[in-house]
């Protein structure tokens, strides 16, 4: 029983080794794929209660901006927001605001 105890240890420290590059790469994947890519909208601002939205009278939509310090400055302008959306909740991360003239 002594003589397979090392080779068994051997064993599953082998495993785990073969292992972890594959999990990370899984993980590595699911990462990449919960990255958003940076977007362009265009509107205009428009207060929502405490919460701002920009308007899209294009598309007909109306999606929350998660900056209501950034976007203040900006209520009843048309401009272009540059950010990320997260579909679910339709609020754009804000990078960026800039009007249109």
């Amino acid at each position: 029983m002594q003589r397979n105890f090392p080779a068994l240890a051997g064993a599953v420290t082998l495993l785990c080794l073969m292992a972890a590059p594959i999990q990370s790469a899984v993980v590595a994947a699911a990462e990449f794929r919960m990255q958003a890519q940076t977007e362009t909208f265009f509107g205009t601002i428009l207060r929502d209660g405490d919460n701002f939205v920009l308007s899209d009278s294009a598309s007909k939509s109306k999606y929350r901006l998660d900056n209501p310090r950034m976007a203040s400055g900006y209520e009843g302008v048309t401009v272009k927001v540059t950010g990320t959306i997260d579909t679910p909740s339709n609020l754009i991360h804000v990078e960026a605001i800039q009007p249109i003239v």
